[in-house]
């Protein structure tokens, strides 16, 4: 009996010691996901810091190699203006003009900021022991979403992007209903009261979009017809559309144009052949002409032919980290290079 009770409790004490041991290891594990996942956050915290740095270097650079190019440009043509002036008063005036106006009628393929991806060296660029890489384009490249009207708009996804015709009017209407200020929705389009009705969990908030990814809750707007637009869209800018740097499918929203004057100017482009002005286009394109002299100043006002903006993509990371940070600057030409007039980071 006496052995069977000591063999009972030594039992006991070895179940005990094994539990003791597991919690133990518990809390010894616990201690080491605790430690780990401290020392994660504080790893991420430092990658998104160096991160952080590396996009804003890489948007400097992007300036600074957008202001070499343009002050640089500028003197030239500055030089050449100065030369062919008559008398030293001609001379003196020709050094008071501002950039801007020394690239007025200046021959597009001239124009410094025509590619300005071109001026940047390489893929990724590192920083120190994160890395970079910038993307830009002209702002004019773009459909501005706040600023289109509503046959752009219509022109854009029917004839850009190849959406069913009454469809895209449907976008566009609800388009124009989201960023007025009314609730009288447009035959085709809708207020707040329609998107309650079908349980939309996003209304239209009756102001200019804020944000590309706002448009992805409005009326007639699918995930597919989205992923294609988004890249072609910009909320920055007067709206303006540049005829030497904008790809088909926006070229498509100016109003009046059509496909084949589009394939025409896409053309001319490819061998290197730019207008400077709309009666160089319509010189150059019939199709052109024609639309200008249909749609008179609804043409004339939303188009243009030299960069004056460009907006500047930069991506910031650490190799094996775990964030990226994105900075996006908008800058116009200035007496002093690119001047920064939007910067955010995200």
């Amino acid at each position: 009996m006496r052995t069977c009770r000591r063999e009972r409790r030594s039992g006991f004490a070895l179940v005990a010691t094994l539990w003791l041991l597991i919690a133990l290891g518990a809390v010894g594990l616990d201690a080491a996901l605790r430690s780990r996942a401290r020392r994660q956050a504080a790893a991420n915290v430092l990658d998104g810091a160096r991160a952080r740095a590396a996009a804003l270097a890489g948007s400097e650079y992007a300036r600074s190699m957008l202001t070499a190019a343009l002050l640089g440009q500028a003197e030239e043509l500055r030089s050449e203006a100065m030369a062919s002036a008559r008398s030293s008063r001609s001379r003196r005036t020709v050094e008071r003009r501002s950039v801007s106006r020394l690239f007025r009628g200046v021959d597009p393929l001239e124009d410094p900021w025509r590619s300005p991806q071109d001026l940047i060296v390489g893929d990724e660029m590192a920083f120190g022991t994160a890395r970079y890489a910038v993307l830009m384009r002209d702002v004019g490249a773009a459909l501005n979403l706040n600023e289109a009207n509503e046959t752009m708009l219509q022109q854009f996804f029917s004839m850009g992007l190849r959406v069913d015709y009454a469809e895209a009017d449907k976008i566009a209407q609800a388009i124009l209903d989201w960023r007025d200020e009314d609730e009288i929705p447009r035959i085709n389009g809708g207020e707040r009261e329609e998107y309650m009705r079908e349980g939309a969990l996003v209304l239209p908030p009756n102001r200019d979009f804020v944000a590309i990814d706002e448009l992805r809750h409005v009326q007639g707007m699918t995930p597919e017809i989205y992923t294609r637009a988004a890249k072609f869209i910009t909320l920055i800018g007067d709206g303006d559309l540049n005829v030497n740097a904008a790809p088909e499918e926006v070229l498509l929203a100016i109003p009046g144009i059509n496909e084949a004057t589009v394939t025409e100017l896409l053309r001319l482009r490819d061998s290197g052949t730019l207008p400077r002005n709309d009666n160089q286009l319509a010189g150059m394109v019939p199709g052109a002409a024609t639309a200008i002299e249909a749609e008179g100043r609804a043409f004339t006002r939303r188009t243009t032919y030299t960069t004056d903006q460009v907006e500047i993509l930069v991506e910031g990371w650490v190799d094996g980290g775990l964030v990226r940070v994105n900075s996006r600057v908008v800058v116009s030409r200035g007496n002093t290079g690119a001047t920064v007039v939007w910067r955010e980071t995200f």
